[in-house]
């Protein structure tokens, strides 16, 4: 039996929509809790970007930096599951 190689077509829509997508996920920001703080953190990232006293400090900076970048923003709950996401 004949092997046929696998090609994909880059410039295929799908494709690129898949992968414009993967990049924008990375970038998306993260508002959890640390402690008695809020952190914003970068999608697959373990460095804070920023620290707040308060969740709504952390909220307003990642939605401003989200906006800027056309990504999403994960809004964690006290007890670290997602309560929200705005996209933009």
């Amino acid at each position: 039996m004949q092997k046929i190689p696998y090609k994909t077509d880059q410039d295929h829509p799908q494709i690129r929509a898949y992968k414009e997508a993967v990049e924008k996920g990375k970038k998306s920001q993260h508002v959890l809790p640390r402690g008695n703080e809020w952190v914003v953190k970068r999608a697959g990232t373990q460095r804070a970007s920023q620290i707040f006293d308060t969740q709504q400090e952390a909220t307003t900076y990642a939605v401003s930096v989200a906006q800027n970048q056309g990504t999403a923003v994960f809004i964690h709950g006290t007890d670290g599951r997602i309560r929200d996401r705005k996209e933009y």
